[in-house]
Parts: C-alpha cells; sequence; structure tokens
C-alpha cells in the first residue's frame, strides 16, 4: 500500500509543479519591472521599466526589445506603459529566449503651468486662482522647474471640462486672459529695467489645437483664449536656473486647465513620432521626437550596462508605438535585427531605406482608429523597393490587433531567429 501512496504523492507534486510552471506566463506584473528614467542635457525625463531576464548571467548576452506603447498608456506613472510589454516577460516566452525588455513611457502632457482649473494634466504648483475668480491676479513663476536650454515656443491653453457641471450650462465660455507677459532673468542684485511686455499683434497664432478662439488686444498687450483650444506661439528664450516668468490672469469661466508654459517644439502634445495618426500619409519629421530620443538613449543605456547581444536587437510597438516602431527603423536602419510594428505607419519615401530588414507587421482588417492602408502601403512599398516584409491582417478585427499579433508563437519564434547581419 505505501507504493501507491508514494506514487501518489510524487504525481501529486509534479502535478503542483507544471501547473505552477504553467500559471507563471500569467504571473509577470509591473513588479518583475525595474523602474527607472532617462534624462537628457535640457532637463527632459522619459520614465521607463526594465525586464531582466531570470538568473541573468553576465558571461552570456542577451537579446533585448524596445516596447513603445499607445497613445493611451502616455503619461508619468511609470506604470501604464507596462501592460502590454507583459507578453514578452511571460514564462513561455522568456524560459526559450531569456531577454531584456525595455517599456519607456511617453509623456502625455507638454510641461506648462497651471493657474486654474481642475484637471490635474499640468503643472499645479501656481493653481490658486480660485480665490480671485473674475479678477486680474499676477502670477511670478520661477521656470527652472521647466527643463532648462533654448526654447521656441510660448504655450497657452484653455481647456474645457470634458463634461461640463449641470449649472455651468448657459453660463459664460470657459475663457482666459493673459496680460503683460514677461520673461526675464532675475539674478540677485543685478540692476535691470523691467522687461518688455510681449506684443502678440507681432506673433503668429497659427499653430494651435481645437475650435476655441485667440483674440489679441488693439495694444497687443493681452490675449485671450475662449472655449477649447492650445497655442503654440513662436518665441525664442533660453531658460536658465534665474529664468522668471511673469503675467496677469483674469478668468470668469473655470475649466479643466488654464495653463501657460514655454516649450521646444510646435507639437502640442507628446507623441513617439509627431504626425497625425488618422490621416492618409506623413512625411518623417526632420528630427526625432524628444521621448523617441530619450527611449533609445534608454536602449543604450541597457546595452552599456549589461551584456547584450547586439547582434539581437528588437523593437516593436503598437498604435502610436506601431509609428514609432516605423520612424525609429528609418531613422537607424542597421540598429535592429527585427521590427515588428502592430497598427501604424510610416513614411513610405524611406522604405529603400528599411527594405533589408526583418519585418513581421501586423493590423486589423476593420481599423477605423488608424487606417489599414497605412500598413498595406509601407508594406507594398518595402517590396517595390526590393525588400520581403512579412504581413498578417485580421479580418474584421478592430483597432486593437495587438492581443492576436503578440499572442502568435511563431512570431515570436520569427523575431528571436533573426540576427543582425
Amino acid at each position: 500500500m505505501l507504493l501507491p501512496r508514494r506514487m501518489v504523492f510524487l504525481l501529486t507534486s509534479l502535478l503542483l509543479t507544471f501547473t505552477t510552471l504553467a500559471g507563471r506566463s500569467a504571473d509577470a506584473t509591473i513588479k518583475d519591472f525595474e523602474a527607472r528614467e532617462q534624462k537628457d542635457e535640457f532637463g527632459n525625463v522619459l520614465p521607463y521599466r526594465l525586464f531582466k531576464p531570470a538568473g541573468y548571467d553576465p558571461a552570456k548576452k542577451y537579446p533585448v526589445i524596445l516596447f513603445l506603447h499607445g497613445a493611451g498608456e502616455r503619461g508619468s506613472d511609470n506604470t501604464k506603459q507596462v501592460r502590454d510589454a507583459l507578453h514578452f516577460a511571460k514564462e513561455a516566452v522568456q524560459k526559450n529566449h531569456p531577454a531584456f525588455v525595455i517599456a519607456p513611457q511617453c509623456p502625455g502632457s507638454r510641461p506648462a503651468f497651471q493657474v486654474w482649473g481642475t484637471g490635474k494634466e499640468f503643472d499645479q504648483t501656481y493653481n490658486d486662482y480660485q480665490a480671485s475668480a473674475s479678477t486680474w491676479k499676477s502670477y511670478s513663476i520661477q521656470l527652472s522647474k521647466l527643463p532648462g536650454g533654448p526654447k521656441t515656443r510660448l504655450f497657452l491653453i484653455n481647456q474645457p471640462e470634458r463634461k461640463p457641471p449641470a449649472d455651468a450650462a448657459g453660463g459664460a465660455p470657459v475663457s482666459s486672459t493673459f496680460r503683460n507677459v514677461r520673461i526675464h532673468e532675475a539674478v540677485k542684485g543685478a540692476k535691470v529695467g523691467p522687461p518688455t511686455p510681449i506684443d502678440f499683434r507681432k506673433l503668429s497664432l497659427e499653430t494651435r489645437q481645437g475650435k476655441g478662439k485667440a483674440e489679441v488686444s488693439e495694444d497687443g498687450g493681452a490675449i485671450t483664449l475662449t472655449h477649447d483650444i492650445k497655442l503654440k506661439i513662436p518665441f525664442e528664450y533660453t531658460v536658465t536656473k534665474d529664468s522668471v516668468l511673469e503675467f496677469e490672469f483674469m478668468s470668469a469661466s473655470r475649466g479643466s486647465a488654464h495653463a501657460i508654459g514655454l516649450d521646444t517644439d510646435d507639437q502640442l502634445d507628446f507623441r513617439w513620432v509627431q504626425v497625425e495618426w488618422g490621416g492618409k500619409s506623413h512625411s518623417m519629421p526632420k528630427t526625432p521626437s524628444t521621448p523617441m530620443k530619450l527611449a533609445l538613449a534608454a536602449l543604450d543605456q541597457v546595452r552599456k550596462e549589461f551584456s547584450t547581444d547586439e547582434k539581437r536587437l528588437y523593437i516593436t510597438g503598437l498604435s502610436m508605438g506601431g509609428y514609432g516602431t516605423w520612424d525609429a527603423i528609418a531613422r537607424h536602419p542597421d540598429l535592429f535585427a527585427a521590427a515588428v510594428p502592430v497598427c501604424g505607419g510610416g513614411d513610405d519615401s524611406t522604405a529603400p531605406l528599411i527594405k533589408d530588414l526583418p519585418i513581421w507587421c501586423f493590423h486589423g482588417g476593420a481599423d477605423t482608429v488608424v487606417p489599414t492602408h497605412r500598413s498595406r502601403t509601407m508594406i507594398e512599398a518595402i517590396k517595390k523597393a526590393g525588400g520581403s516584409p512579412k504581413y498578417t491582417e485580421f479580418p474584421g478585427v478592430g483597432h486593437n490587433s495587438w492581443d492576436k499579433a503578440y499572442s502568435m508563437g511563431e512570431m515570436i519564434e520569427w523575431m528571436f531567429e533573426q540576427k543582425r547581419r
């Protein structure tokens, strides 16, 4: 009778062991990804997470996957972007292909200082206008809270609530008036005259987002924003630790955000590549976006810090990250061993640059967010250039084609087989 009991015990133990191993593929969590950040010389910061292969041995060389998330995971919590990167940290993947996984997080909002509003999208240090509503209030903001260095745009935001409160019906439209806007160096002990206010009559108001209005006063010293509008106004200034932004503000109707700031380009939000996602086509911007620069810098940091296989660097991304994937490989066609862009789009004129790179592209046949033809066009362009990319289109699938793509064992095996020549 003892033998059967031992056999039962052994079989039960083995069953529990196999069940645990099988279940580990679903157990990979954000806790398995180390929180890190990448900075540039201007003070811009990109949060990212790093998954290290179990039992990392510096005597071995490991492949690296750079994962670019979609628009919904933008932010600064260094958490949301890991959701789909978990596909590559599963035990089912890592047990056969131990690899590093880098998951950077693209910021959501451009840097600006909110002086009024219910939202939390921008810096809240000076959000104290509530007690002064409908009257003028003066502000003096230390710009050292922003990333330093050269700035080329003045950023103004007037953002209503997405769902206005019931008591707002029929009331005054959400507005922001900024006047006597001045930027100068406040060096202790220095004797300088009062800075000259910005004359908005002399500046272009063309770069905007939203259907709101921007009106400049007759003397050019004030600008009023109404309804939903964001403006990027050309204005050059090099921010230092002593830089100060001064202005007067007034509003009679509170929205989600009334804010002001300085920025480095004319883009109104952060993206891996600064293009419109729903457009029929786009031309690759002359320079990469700041988040993309920092994501590639994070990749470089991991390559320096750990023992990585330089011939097996991979990149993949979904939606906004799909655009980022196409952009990154066009700018660095000799860096990656393979690319897996999912429901994104690229500049088809760059096809000759990437024709020799192993690419497996995925898209949903019923995608109405990023048109399916964006992937089809890239694949056809690469083929015409002499390349042999792989393309899988899921019939009837909408925008979320990444769950199917990243769950394909065949794709995983194909990717890890690729080596840079």
